[in-house]
């Protein structure tokens, strides 16, 4: 508590600091001589350069106070952070070269323009001109060429298929495939979130606490798992903006504990995934509430078994007779009050990548006997059913599902972070949580996860050489319905409840989440699509 007091009244005592340098989690830079008299003041009062304030319009000042439930262990260092749970964080303090609109478009942001080559084959860029990192560094080509090279020293296969980066001049730039892949655009201009190159090699370390971006905030203060505090960055490229003072992203992991704060007005905002605290949230009648604007970027949540450790899982039909094994409706109706948006695919029913040909599982517990019988396993066996203790009422629910067929889960509760770091190195035993992105590239977000060295989970995963020869495929294809064609494929190949590989286990149901905020709160761009967009530079506060 008294670190959680320290923090805030650190933001508030910073509110008129200028951002001269990269900021680090033990202490707020110092404004430079130069740039002081244009910091964000206190009050009523203007920054000097920028457009007085319209009647209700925008205004300055003021902490954006955001209650999260997920914490991030390496906020600065970019190339670390791989989960989409991050976005909120990354996107406070970092740009990239695209992001997507409302309509999940692609649309630029440090990047003005650009062009795909799919003979040679190529992207070439034009970047923004006028921008610098926070620290004062040029954001150009080389900067561009130097992330890229880091992020692919992180073995990030985001990048894996850029072969080299050829500056051009400091607004051009030309990244070279190693073979075409419709993919790659969207996976390179995304994922990647640029840092000052003089701040990786100067002083690496700064980053474990602290950021070194282009963004509208660069981070003050920060507690792993606790709260992180960006302040503003007078740096920032585009004029007049950011009006909010500081952003404070709070890491509250419980449920009750998050919607009391709200109510009590600690925190203007958070996002809520529990259909209770929803339904007590709607029936008040006084939140405002922002769902994802159009259902791209939403998710789904399923059970993962680690299939790459010597263990019954390393078998796909012990995975098919766990997905039969589990009522998807029971849980529905107990845990989501019959609201959730029910799947067994990588895909959404309509979305354009969603099979409708295929077997599709159903609650058989029978079956689910039948086939571990066959396995070799009629007497069942035991495993770990690894997860937070926010989720950890459903698991046990399905948990008991899985006992009465003969699978024995013994509960492992972890935190957040140590959850995030079992998916990225593959070393959960057992059964977990399975986190997806919906999206018509398939071969993008579920490449992610199951690439030989993807981003997530990929690690934990048998790569077949099916699953692997259809992923290629469609990353070479340059057609778009061709494309969907063998994205369908792919989803039968791993999802048909008879033949498929079940991979990753059993898609539960579609995993919304929903911001509240007070209606004080203007312009927060919180739930456009992959909350890429949580553009926080002209957000503002009328309080």
């Amino acid at each position: 508590m008294k670190k959680r007091l320290f923090a805030v009244l650190l933001a508030a005592a910073m509110t008129a600091a200028t951002i001269a340098g990269c900021s680090s989690g033990s202490s707020a830079p110092a404004a430079s001589s130069d740039t002081a008299e244009t910091a964000a003041p206190a009050g009523d009062e203007t920054p000097e350069e920028a457009p007085a304030e319209a009647e209700g319009g925008p205004k300055y000042g003021g902490t954006l106070r955001f209650g999260y439930g997920n914490g991030i262990a390496t906020p600065g260092y970019t190339p670390m952070a791989t989960a989409n749970a991050y976005l909120y964080y990354l996107t406070t303090a970092y740009e990239n070269l695209l992001t997507y609109d409302n309509e999940g478009n692609l649309v630029g942001v440090l990047a003005t323009d650009w062009v795909v080559d799919a003979e040679e084959p190529s992207i070439t860029w034009t970047l923004r001109e006028g921008v610098s990192f926070a620290d004062g560094t040029p954001f150009n080509a080389e900067a561009v060429k130097f992330n890229i090279e880091e992020y692919q020293a992180n073995s990030r296969t985001e990048t894996a298929n850029i072969k080299s980066c050829e500056v051009i001049d400091d607004t051009h730039i030309k990244m070279v495939m190693e073979k075409y892949n419709s993919s790659t655009l969207e996976s390179v201009g995304f994922f990647v979130f640029y840092m000052s190159p003089d701040a990786v090699k100067n002083n690496r370390a700064s980053l474990d606490t602290g950021t070194c971006g282009t963004g509208p905030f660069q981070m003050s203060e920060f507690e792993n798992n606790a709260y992180a505090i960006f302040t503003r960055n007078d740096n920032y490229w585009q004029e007049g903006k950011p009006y909010l003072d500081s952003v404070e992203i709070t890491t509250v992991t419980e449920t009750a504990t998050q919607k009391t704060a709200f109510l009590a007005g600690e925190y203007d905002m958070i996002d809520v995934s529990d259909p209770t605290t929803m339904s007590e949230l709607d029936g008040a009648g006084i939140y405002i509430k922002e769902d994802n604007a159009n259902g791209m970027g939403i998710g789904t949540l399923g059970l993962i078994p680690n299939s790459a450790l010597d263990s019954p899982w390393a078998d796909p039909a012990v995975r098919r007779a766990m997905c039969y094994a589990i009522d998807v409706d029971a849980l529905n109706a107990a845990f989501r009050f019959g609201t959730a948006e029910l799947t067994d695919e990588w895909a959404t029913t309509g979305a354009i990548t969603y099979n409708n040909e295929l077997n599709h599982y159903r609650y058989d517990p029978e079956r689910a006997k039948e086939i571990l019988a066959e396995a070799g396993y009629p007497d069942g066996f035991t495993t770990n059913l690894v997860t937070i203790s926010a989720l950890s009422d459903m698991w046990t629910a399905i948990a008991n599902m899985l006992e009465a067929v003969g699978i024995h889960c013994e509960m492992q509760i972890v935190d957040a972070a140590t959850q995030n770091q079992m998916y990225m190195d593959g070393t959960w035993e057992g059964l977990m949580p399975h986190w997806t992105t919906v999206s018509p590239d398939l071969g993008l977000y579920m490449g992610r996860h199951l690439d030989y060295d993807g981003a997530y989970y990929a690690k934990g995963i048998q790569h077949p050489d099916k699953e692997m020869n259809l992923l290629e495929e469609i990353r070479a294809c340059a057609d778009p319905e061709e494309k969907h064609v063998l994205e369908r494929e792919l989803q039968a190949a791993i999802y048909d409840a008879e033949e498929g590989s079940c991979l990753f286990g059993r898609p539960l149901y579609v995993n919304t989440s929903t911001i509240y905020k007070y209606d004080y709160v203007h312009d927060d761009n919180a739930k456009v699509p992959f909350t890429a967009a949580w553009d926080l530079s002209g957000c503002w506060i009328d309080k």
